[in-house]
């Protein structure tokens, strides 16, 4: 925050890339309605798109030592572009395999946060655990949920992506209220 008033660059992006996220699970959420691709060629778009925009967010707002949005962007893209093997095969299966993986790749990342945030002693490290413990057990219980028809399929994507990126916005919203907070004072 500048003069204690004014979100920085750092600060819209992230709130920006967290409403892409909601934006996309409701896509997905609204999407058996009105298309015909299947379940898991829409996750590989989805991790696809996420991953590119979190590698750009990553070069626009850079902070020392803060690499979560480099990893994230790249897991996102190498577990995208893995799945075009599996295309044909039983989407259940296939989206159940790919998000249990995206789900543990992600929580390495997210605990290189977290320790991150313990190293630097910052006081954020309590809102990620919280968020980190509910995004695990989220993506673990989503990627065991996958057994319906492809509209159900959908549908509970979309609210995977939608709790994920409201995750990020709680994660979000705290450090730019601690950063007030601090540049207030």
């Amino acid at each position: 925050m500048k003069n204690g008033s004014k979100m920085n660059k750092r600060d819209k992006i992230n709130l920006l890339v967290s409403g892409i996220l909601i934006l996309f699970g409701i896509m997905l959420v609204i999407y058996p309605l009105l298309g015909e691709l299947s379940p898991n060629r829409l996750l590989y778009i989805v991790l696809s798109i996420y991953g590119v925009i979190k590698l750009i967010e990553y070069t626009k707002s850079k902070i020392d030592g803060d690499k979560e949005d480099l990893y994230t962007g790249i897991i996102c893209v190498l577990v995208a572009l893995s799945g075009i093997k599996f295309l044909n095969n039983n989407a259940a299966i296939v989206i159940s395999m790919t998000l249990a993986s995206w789900t543990g790749l992600m929580a390495i990342i997210k605990l290189i946060k977290l320790d991150y945030y313990h190293d630097r002693g910052n006081i954020m490290i309590y809102t990620n655990l919280v968020t980190f413990s509910l995004f695990l057990l989220m993506g673990l219980l989503t990627s065991l949920n996958l057994y319906f028809d492809h509209t159900v399929q959908t549908l509970i994507l979309g609210y995977f992506f939608i709790i994920n990126g409201l995750l990020n916005l709680l994660e979000d919203a705290v450090r730019i209220s601690f950063d007030y907070k601090k540049n207030k004072k």
